[in-house]
C-alpha cells in the first residue's frame, strides 16, 4: 500500500472515529458535515471525498465491529451458542454506540431504494444461516436442516429487538431479550435438527 492509500485510510478512519464521538455525544440530529470535519480535523470537502451523505457514516461506523463480533462467536462451542453469541453481542454493540444512532439507522433502512441498510440484513442472516450450515457439515446439527429458513426466522428475532429498542426509546432491554431468545427458544429452534451423535 503506498503513502497516499494510507493517508487516505487514516483520514477515513479520523472521520468515522469523530462521527461517532459526536453522535453520541449530541446526537445524529444536533450535528452536520461540518462539525464531523472539524472534530477529525479536515476539510469539508474530504467529508464527501468518503461518504456521499451524513446519514451514510451510520452504518460504515458498525461494519468493522460486527466483523469482529462474527469472529468472536465462530471460536464458540457449540452452534447454540455461536448464534446467541453473535446476536447479544452485536446487540450489545448497537446498544453501546447509542439509541440515537440505532433510530437513525432504522429511518434509513425503511427509505425507498435504501441499499446500506439491507446489505447488514443480508450479512447478518447469512452469518446465522453461515453458522447452521457449517453446524450440519460437521455433524453437530442433521444435514437436512433447513439452514436459509431457520436463519430468516432468528434474524427476525434479532431486528424485532432492534426495533423494540428503537420504538420504546429505549425502554426495553434488547441485550436480556436477545439473552432469554438463546437460553430458551434458540435451543428449541435448533433441536427438532440435532444429530443424535452430537451432544452439546
Amino acid at each position: 500500500m503506498g503513502k497516499r492509500q494510507i493517508a487516505a485510510q487514516q483520514t477515513r478512519q479520523r472521520i468515522l472515529a469523530a462521527a461517532e464521538k459526536l453522535i453520541r455525544e449530541r446526537g445524529f440530529e444536533r450535528i452536520g458535515i461540518s462539525d464531523i470535519a472539524r472534530e477529525a480535523g479536515v476539510a469539508k470537502g474530504s467529508f464527501y471525498t468518503y461518504f456521499r451523505h451524513k446519514e451514510d457514516i451510520v452504518c460504515e461506523i458498525a461494519q468493522t465491529r460486527f466483523l469482529t463480533v462474527e469472529a468472536a462467536a465462530r471460536a464458540q462451542q457449540d452452534v447454540c451458542t455461536r448464534i446467541a453469541s453473535f446476536l447479544t453481542q452485536s446487540m450489545r454493540y448497537i446498544v453501546e454506540t447509542g439509541l440515537n444512532i440505532c433510530q437513525q439507522w432504522l429511518k434509513n433502512v425503511v427509505e425507498p431504494g435504501e441499499e446500506q441498510g439491507k446489505q447488514k440484513l443480508r450479512y447478518d442472516t447469512e452469518v446465522i444461516r453461515g453458522l447452521i450450515t457449517d453446524a450440519a457439515a460437521c455433524g453437530e446439527l442433521r444435514a437436512d436442516t433447513p439452514s436459509e429458513a431457520l436463519a430468516a426466522c432468528i434474524a427476525a428475532e434479532y431486528y424485532g429487538a432492534v426495533a423494540l429498542w428503537a420504538i420504546t426509546d429505549g425502554d426495553s432491554d434488547p441485550v436480556v431479550i436477545l439473552e432469554n431468545f438463546g437460553l430458551h427458544a434458540l435451543r428449541a429452534i435448533l433441536e427438532p435438527y440435532r444429530n443424535e451423535r452430537s451432544s452439546e
